[in-house]
C-alpha cells in the first residue's frame, strides 16, 4: 500500500481536502481523506509530494486522433467554413504513414497532459489498435457520413465495418453521426438503432456553426455547394426548418446516452431540449475559437441544467490536446461560476457521459488509481493557478 500526500487533494466527488492523502493498494484507490486521519496506523510507504494538488486523471470526451498529423498545418480561421475547407484539403494530402505517426504522437500528448480516458472519433478505425496498446482507456466512436442515404437500412449494410466480428465483440465501440448537414435522417435512425442494440453511447457534432443552422432552416448555401462537390447532394432535399436539437429529437437521437458536441449556435429552446432529454453536451471552447465557430453559451447551458463535459477536438482545430487549457479558458471567461466546476466537467462528468464513472472521474475508494499531481505555489486564486499549471504541462502521474 502507498499513501500519496499533498497540501491539497481534489476528490471531485467531494470538496477539496487540505493536507490530504490518497491510499493506493495495487491498482485501486483504498482510502481518501485528511492525512491526519488516513495515516493513523498506516504502515505502508508514504510519498509526500509537497505543495500542490493530487487529482484524478482527466476525461477528454472528444478527440480526433487521426487529425493529429495536421498539427500546425491548418492555421486558426475567422470563419468556420474556411477552417473546414482548409482541413479537408490538408488531410487529403497526408500519407497513411503520416496519419499513423500522428495518432501515436496524439496519444502521447493526451497522456502527458493528464488524460486517462478519451472519446475518440474515427472515420477509418485506424486509431483503434493504437489505443488498444496505449495506457489510455477509451471509447471509440466510428463516425458515419451519408447525406445521400435516404432509404431505410441496417447500419452494417452500408458500413461493413460494423459487421466485423471484432467490432461486434468490442465493449467500448459505438457508431457516431458526423453532423446534421452530412447525415441523412435514415442514417441517423440506423446509427441510433445499432447503438440501442448494444446499449452504447453515441455522439454527433451539433450546432457547431452558423452555416449549419442556416442549412437546417432553409437549405442551400455553403453545405449545398460542399455536398455537390463531394457527390452527396440530394436534389429534392427539404430542410427540416427546425432548431438543431428539435431536429435530432424528432429522429430519436437525443437522450442520456448521446453526446452532442460543440453547441456554439444553440438557441434557448435547444438548451431547454437538451436539458429535458438529459443529453450531454461536450464543450470544446478553445477549439471553437481556433476554427472560427464562435463560443458556446455556457451560462445559458448551466442555467438550463444541461449535462456538460469537455473535449479538445483535434490538432487540426486546436493548439493542443491538453484539457486543462479548456478548463482555464472557462475559468477566465466565466469567473462568476465556481472554479471547481470546470474540473468536474473534465473528470467526473466526462466519465459519467461515457458510462465509465465506476472506474474513473474521481478519487473514490474502489476506483482505478489513475491520479496525478500538479505543483502549486499557493497563489491567491487556487483554481486559476491549478488550471494554468496544468495547461503549462505541469501534470505528473503518480504510481
Amino acid at each position: 500500500m502507498i499513501a500519496h500526500v499533498s497540501s491539497w487533494v481534489l476528490p471531485v466527488s467531494g470538496p477539496p481536502i487540505r493536507n490530504g492523502a490518497v491510499v493506493v493498494e495495487g491498482d485501486r484507490i483504498a482510502a481518501v481523506g485528511p492525512a491526519a486521519e488516513v495515516l493513523t496506523g498506516f504502515t505502508g510507504l508514504i510519498c509526500d509530494h509537497g505543495d500542490g494538488a493530487i487529482l484524478p486523471g482527466l476525461v477528454n470526451c472528444h478527440v480526433h486522433l487521426e487529425f493529429s498529423a495536421l498539427a500546425g498545418k491548418v492555421p486558426p480561421q475567422g470563419r468556420w467554413e474556411d477552417w473546414l475547407e482548409a482541413t479537408l484539403a490538408a488531410y487529403g494530402a497526408l500519407s497513411p504513414a503520416e496519419v499513423e505517426a500522428g495518432i501515436g504522437s496524439g496519444i502521447d500528448d493526451l497522456r502527458q497532459s493528464g488524460a486517462v480516458l478519451v472519446g475518440e472519433i474515427t472515420n477509418t478505425g485506424v486509431s483503434w489498435p493504437y489505443l488498444e496498446t496505449s495506457p489510455l482507456a477509451y471509447h471509440l466512436f466510428y463516425e458515419c457520413l451519408g447525406f445521400d442515404l435516404v432509404s431505410a437500412f441496417d447500419l452494417p449494410d452500408k458500413f461493413p465495418w460494423f459487421g466485423r466480428p471484432e467490432v461486434a465483440a468490442a465493449t467500448w465501440v459505438s457508431a457516431a453521426a458526423h453532423a446534421p448537414y452530412s447525415v441523412s435522417a435514415a442514417l441517423f435512425r440506423a446509427i441510433a438503432a445499432w447503438n440501442r442494440s448494444r446499449s452504447g453511447v453515441q455522439t454527433v457534432h451539433l450546432a457547431e456553426s452558423q452555416v449549419e443552422i442556416d442549412f437546417l432552416a432553409a437549405g442551400g448555401g455553403f453545405f449545398e455547394g460542399l455536398l455537390k462537390r463531394r457527390g452527396r447532394w440530394v436534389p429534392d432535399f427539404q430542410p427540416p426548418g427546425a432548431d438543431a436539437a428539435a431536429y435530432l429529437e424528432g429522429l430519436g437521437f437525443l437522450g442520456p446516452r448521446t453526446l452532442a458536441v460543440h453547441g456554439t449556435q444553440l438557441s434557448a429552446a435547444d438548451c431547454a431540449r437538451l436539458a429535458e432529454t438529459k443529453t450531454w453536451l461536450v464543450l470544446c471552447p478553445r477549439a471553437n475559437r481556433y476554427t472560427g465557430a464562435g463560443a458556446p453559451p455556457v451560462p445559458e447551458l448551466l442555467k438550463a441544467g444541461v449535462n456538460l463535459c469537455l473535449g479538445t477536438d483535434s490538432l487540426a482545430g486546436n493548439w493542443d490536446l491538453n484539457l486543462f487549457g479548456e478548463m482555464l479558458w472557462l475559468h477566465e471567461n466565466f469567473p462568476s461560476w465556481p472554479g471547481a466546476l470546470w474540473l468536474r466537467l473534465g473528470t467526473l462528468n466526462g466519465a459519467l457521459a461515457l458510462g465509465r464513472d465506476r472506474e474513473f472521474g474521481s478519487l473514490t475508494p474502489g476506483k482505478q488509481a489513475a491520479l496525478g499531481f500538479i505543483p502549486l505555489q499557493g497563489g491567491r486564486d487556487f483554481w486559476s493557478e491549478l488550471y494554468t499549471a496544468g495547461a503549462a504541462g505541469k501534470w505528473r502521474w503518480l504510481g
